[in-house]
Formats: C-alpha cells, structure tokens, sequence
C-alpha cells in the first residue's frame, strides 16, 4: 500500500493531467493552412493599384508630386498610384537618369496593377518613328500578356501654350496604334494648354499646378463616359 506522502504525489500529478486536458480543449492549436491555399481576404477591398508610365509631365515636374496628372486621376478614383515617369523619358528617347519607357515598363511588370497609365510623350517627336513604333509594340504587349486583366489607359501627348509640331502627331498615332492593338484605351485629349500660357511654367513647356488639373480634367472627361473605371 502506497504511503501518504506517495498518495498525495499521485494525486497532485493527476490533477495536473486533467488541467492540462482542460486548458487544451478550450484553446486548440492554431490550424496551419494547407500548402497553395490562399489566406482569408481581410475585410473591406483593397484600393485598386494604378501604374503611371511617362514623362516629366506625367511626373510632376515643377509642381508637387500630388500635383501631377496621374495622382489626381488616381485621388479621383481612390486608386493607389505608383508613379513611374521619369523627366526627359520616352519610348526611344533617354531621361534625366538614362532611363526609357523600358525601364519604367521593367519596374511595372514587377507589381500588381490594375490600371495602366502611360502617356505618348513630346520626347519622341526627333526620334525614329520605326524605332518609336517597335518599342511601343513591344512594351505594350508586355504589359498586356502580364497583366490580362488590367485596364490599359494611354493618352496623347501633352503640349504647352504653343502649337505643337506635326512629328507629335506622329508619336501619338504610334502609341494609340500599340496601346489598341493589345486592347487597351486610348484617350485623345487634344492640346488642352493651347494659346494658355497662364497654364504653363516658365519654361514653355511644363504645366504649373492649375495646367496639371486642366489635363486631369481632360482626360476624365474623354474617360468617364466609356465606363473603363466603374
């Protein structure tokens, strides 16, 4: 027969089994989720994620960044934008930085856009319209076989208070041309900064805060009605 003290030492470890067992019961192992199965979508939609693509303009050269073309298109729709344009940038036509569309382009792939933005850009207007031509082709398509589902903008050149050349046109109908062809948008906005030079900095060619809201505009207005963005 056992002793008192080797009795109460059986009892002691027996009353911890059964709190063991308790505390198990009431707060089981987290689960782990099988390999490849997605985690539970928090709650509320994530902002849908725009990428912007282009020049000084669409950059916001001179004014705020918050200022420029695409993030008030992006504060419109509550989109949240990465702005890739770099100033002096084009299809062909280097940067400040030495950089083309490629490299924005290359940078893009990397995310995970909804919409695309990318504007024709009065940089490619002394380039070779062949080489202007191949690069968009070639970046448009990259960007659509990436990203199938996203809804790719482009838009026509912005140009400053003056006329603009013919070889701008060109570019433009280049661009239309690659951003159509892979099922894209392509808004003409037309030269919403002509004969205002109270739009444009000092330089002739950028515009101040007030000219970057006129084109914001105008590409909201050419847009809106064809429902790309509801």
């Amino acid at each position: 027969m056992p002793t008192r003290s080797r009795l109460i030492a059986l009892l002691a470890v027996a009353a911890a089994a059964i709190a063991l067992a308790g505390c198990s019961a009431a707060a089981p192992a987290r689960p782990v989720a099988a390999e490849g199965t997605a985690a539970a979508a928090p709650a509320g939609r994530a902002k849908p994620q725009v990428v912007a693509i282009g020049d000084s303009i669409a950059f916001g050269k001179g004014v705020r960044p918050d200022e420029a073309w695409p993030a008030l298109i992006a504060a419109q729709h509550g989109w949240t934008l990465t702005n890739l344009a770099v100033s002096g940038s084009g299809f062909v036509k280097p940067g400040w930085n030495g950089d083309t569309y490629r490299q924005q382009v290359d940078t893009a792939l990397g995310l995970h856009p909804d919409y695309i933005l990318i504007a024709a850009t009065r940089n490619d207007r002394g380039q070779d319209p062949a080489l202007v031509a191949s690069s968009a082709d070639e970046l448009l398509g990259e960007l659509h076989d990436t990203f199938p589902r996203a809804h790719i903008i482009g838009i026509t050149a912005v140009w400053g208070a003056d006329k603009p050349p013919a070889t701008v046109a060109t570019v433009d109908g280049i661009v239309q041309e690659a951003v159509t062809d892979v099922g894209g948008t392509f808004l003409d906005i037309g030269y919403p900064l002509a004969r205002h030079p109270e739009l444009v900095q000092a330089d002739g060619i950028h515009p101040n805060a007030a000219g970057e809201r006129i084109v914001a505009t105008t590409i909201e207005d050419r847009l809106a009605p064809l429902g790309v963005t509801s």
